[in-house]
C-alpha cells in the first residue's frame, strides 16, 4: 500500500526537538549567566542589579527548562491520534500567547521597545517557528496504510 510523506517530521520528532531547544537555549542563557545574557538586550543596569529581576529572570528560564522537558515527554510517550492532537492544539495556542508576548516587547514595529537592539527579535521568531510547528501538528494526516497517524 501506498503510503503519505510528508516533508516535516511527524510528532515525536518535533516535540524532541522542540523541547530539546527549550533546555538547550534556557541552559546555555544559565550558562552565560543570566544578567550578562539580558545586557545584550540593553537592560538598564539598575534592572540587572536588582535581586527581584535576577529571581524572575531564573524563575521564566527555568520554567522554559521544565516546559522543554514536558514537550519532550509527552511527545516521546504519546500514543493516539487524539493525544496528539489535543497536546499540539494546546501548545498552539501557549505558544501563540507566547508569540504575542515575545513580538509586543521586541525592538521592532511590532513591538514596543522594551528590549532592545536587533537581538530582541530573535525570541519573538523562535516562538513564531514553534507556534507554527504546533498548528501543523494540529491538523494530522493519516497515512493511507494504517487507521491511525503515526504523527
Amino acid at each position: 500500500m501506498a503510503t503519505y510523506r510528508r516533508f516535516l517530521p511527524g510528532f515525536r520528532a518535533c516535540c524532541l526537538t522542540v523541547g530539546t531547544l527549550y533546555v538547550f537555549l534556557a541552559g546555555s542563557l544559565f550558562a552565560q549567566g543570566l544578567m550578562e545574557s539580558m545586557g545584550t538586550f540593553k537592560v538598564p543596569e539598575a534592572t540587572l542589579a536588582s535581586p527581584h529581576y535576577y529571581d524572575a529572570i531564573a524563575w521564566v528560564y527555568t520554567h522554559m527548562i521544565v516546559l522543554g522537558l514536558l514537550i519532550g515527554c509527552v511527545g516521546y510517550y504519546a500514543e493516539s491520534l487524539r493525544q496528539k492532537r489535543a497536546f499540539s492544539r494546546l501548545l498552539f495556542v501557549v505558544h501563540g500567547y507566547y508569540t504575542y508576548l515575545d513580538f509586543r516587547t521586541s525592538d521592532s514595529a511590532l513591538g514596543n521597545g522594551l528590549y532592545q537592539g536587533p537581538g530582541s527579535v530573535f525570541p519573538a521568531l523562535i516562538s513564531l517557528v514553534f507556534t507554527l510547528v504546533f498548528l501543523y501538528l494540529s491538523f494530522p494526516q493519516r497515512h493511507a496504510s494504517s487507521p491511525e497517524s503515526t504523527l
